[in-house]
């Protein structure tokens, strides 16, 4: 496991009420107690084009934060990166994407399966900033759980015989 320069890479919209959140999001997470490393798109780099996001997306954050929002796909720039990081974890198995809606919105295809974190909602929203930090703690408490205690990976046995199966049908 390599060491990344940002815990998180921060898709969004850089128009409207996405950018007001995501500067309310870099307050509150980049701050004590939680003390992440962000990289936001347009604050952290001058110029944005495909090739410097999919690097950094992928060799420099070790996760995402999507921000969505009604106005999300209005942004193609947003779109791209989503889809790229979504690329990087078919299914999201290493829970590299965490989507945050900040709206009630229609969720993108490649987010359908996944679990949202919606701010919009007041009633959870005094354990937002909490649920959020811990979708960062998870998989490193699993990794190193899995390095302390180290891992045991079955002996794999390949048949390499070619055997013709024999299937019996009966039809009544």
């Amino acid at each position: 496991m390599t060491l990344m320069d940002y815990d998180a890479f921060v898709i969004y919209n850089p128009v409207g009420e996405d950018l007001d959140f995501v500067k309310l999001l870099v307050s509150v997470m980049e701050a004590p107690p939680y003390s992440l490393r962000l990289f936001v798109p347009w604050r952290d780099h001058a110029r944005e084009d495909h090739y410097v996001s999919a690097d950094l997306i992928q060799n420099k954050c070790r996760k995402c934060i999507v921000v969505l929002s009604n106005n999300f796909a209005n942004s193609e720039m947003a779109e791209f990166q989503l889809k790229y990081a979504t690329s990087l974890s078919p299914a999201n198995l290493q829970n590299r994407v965490v989507p945050v809606c900040i709206e009630k919105c229609d969720i993108p295809e490649v987010l359908r399966f996944t679990c949202t974190l919606q701010y919009y909602k007041t009633d959870t929203r005094p354990w937002f900033w909490q649920r959020l930090y811990k979708a960062f703690l998870k998989h490193d408490r699993e990794a190193d759980q899995q390095v302390k205690e180290g891992v045991n990976l079955p002996d794999i046995i390949l048949d390499t015989s070619c055997r013709k199966i024999k299937h019996h049908w009966s039809v009544t």
